[in-house]
């Protein structure tokens, strides 16, 4: 599988990670984008990203989740799922039943760019996101296509700067009491690109590694994130 995980598209959108973009992809030139994660104007944040995507020498089609989709998916040379609300992206592609599909097509070799709650939807379930749900979905199994549970826009907190407020780590350490899987907590301006059964942080930032029973562990630029199935302390 070929996987590039990103934090945030950031502003200007994908300035920050557009030669990640360029070289993940390689010889791809054509890319579906999947909008579903958006709850405003989907095809305002479809030109705004094709338009960032161009600078990277990529085009950009406009997936939308609807009855033409499932062939257009099948035909794809890449797909970049968008951000936005993890709950209501996970839904729309599961009740359309494009989820499985895209998922098959990963695990055969289709490169994958998800930001956002399109890295999420990588993991084994979505519930490390930082949004609400407010499409009230009520399954939040994902593509488990690496075994951390993401969390995108990762940062670091004192407890001291906001007392009586769980911070990240509290939450993220909440999840771990109730679920075995990593968690992987990557700050913006970062991703983890997945391929050649490794994957590896790049970007200006780190990713952060959290395993039940033992200390979490900060994974700079360049160094690998375990993909097998780490068991707990």
């Amino acid at each position: 599988m070929r996987l590039l995980l990103i934090s945030n598209s950031g502003r200007p959108m994908l300035w920050h990670c557009l030669q990640d973009i360029h070289h993940f992809l390689g010889s791809v030139r054509r890319v579906g984008y999947i909008t579903a994660a958006r709850l405003d104007d989907e095809e305002a944040r479809f030109k705004t990203a094709a338009e960032a995507l161009v600078q990277a020498g990529i085009t950009a089609e406009h997936f939308r989740v609807d009855d033409a989709l499932p062939a257009r998916l099948k035909q794809a040379e890449a797909v970049f799922v968008g951000g936005g609300n993890s709950f209501a992206l996970l839904q729309r592609l599961r009740d359309s039943g494009m989820l499985a599909l895209l998922a098959e097509r990963v695990r055969g070799g289709m490169p994958y760019i998800g930001t956002s709650a399109g890295s999420n939807i990588a993991g084994p379930n979505i519930l490390a996101t930082n949004d609400w749900n407010v499409v009230g979905t009520a399954r939040f199994d994902a593509m488990n296509l690496v075994p951390w549970t993401i969390n995108p826009h990762y940062q670091e907190s004192d407890p001291a700067m906001a007392p009586g407020s769980e911070t990240r780590d509290q939450r993220i350490g909440e999840y771990l009491a109730v679920n075995s899987n990593p968690v992987l907590g990557i700050e913006e301006q970062t991703a983890v690109r997945v391929e050649n059964q490794s994957a590896i942080v790049v970007g200006s930032g780190r990713a952060k590694l959290f395993l039940r029973g033992r200390a979490p562990r900060w994974l700079k630029a360049g160094e690998a994130v375990p993909l097998m199935a780490l068991e707990p302390a």
